[in-house]
C-alpha cells in the first residue's frame, strides 16, 4: 500500500504568519519609543521653582522614563534581530521554490505584508481582464500560495532544518 507522506504545512503557514506579525510588532514598539521620547523632552522643559521636592529616586519620573527608554530600546532591538534570523531562515527556503510565482506570493504576503489583493495585483495588475475575472485571479494565488507552503514544509521537512531562527547561520 503507497501512503502518502504528509508535510506540516500549518506549522509553516503559522510560522510565516509569525514572522509578518513582527513587523507590526517593530512598528507599535517604535510608536511607544516616539510617545516616551516626546514625554522625555516635555518633561525636561517644565519649569523649576524653588518649592522643595522629594529626594525620593523612585519619585524621579525623568530617570522612570529613561528607564523605560533604555528598556524599550532593547526590545525593539532584540524584535529586530530575531525578525532578520527568521527572514533569513525563510530565505533560504523561498530561493529552493521552483516557480517564481510561488516565491513573489510569500515573499510579498508574508515578507513585505501585503493584502491578498495587493499580491493579486502584483502577479496579475497586467491582466487586461483582472476586473471582470478577480476572484479567479485570487483564487489563482490562493492555490500557489498552497503549492508554495507544501514545497516549503517539504524543504524543511526533508533536510532536517530546525525551526530554531537563533540556529541558522547566514553563511549557510
Amino acid at each position: 500500500m503507497n501512503e502518502e507522506k504528509h508535510y506540516d504545512v500549518e506549522a509553516v503557514k503559522q510560522r510565516l504568519i509569525d514572522l509578518r506579525d513582527l513587523r507590526r510588532e517593530i512598528e507599535n514598539q517604535s510608536e511607544r519609543l516616539e510617545r516616551l521620547e516626546t514625554k522625555l523632552v516635555g518633561v525636561g522643559a517644565q519649569a523649576l521653582t524653588d518649592m522643595p521636592k522629594s529626594p525620593s529616586p523612585s519619585n524621579d519620573r525623568i530617570s522612570d522614563l529613561m528607564q523605560q527608554k533604555f528598556d524599550l530600546e532593547e526590545d525593539i532591538r532584540a524584535t529586530l534581530e530575531h525578525r532578520r534570523r527568521e527572514r533569513m531562515f525563510f530565505e533560504k527556503i523561498i530561493r529552493r521554490l521552483k516557480r517564481s510565482d510561488e516565491r513573489a506570493v510569500i515573499r510579498s504576503r508574508y515578507l513585505d505584508g501585503a493584502s491578498w489583493g495587493d499580491v493579486v495585483d502584483l502577479l496579475y495588475g497586467d491582466e487586461e481582464d483582472l476586473l471582470e475575472r478577480e476572484d479567479m485571479y485570487r483564487k489563482r494565488v490562493f492555490k500557489l500560495h498552497g503549492r508554495a507552503l507544501l514545497s516549503m514544509a517539504q524543504y524543511i521537512e526533508d533536510n532536517g532544518l530546525t525551526w530554531n531562527p537563533d540556529d541558522y547561520d547566514e553563511t549557510e
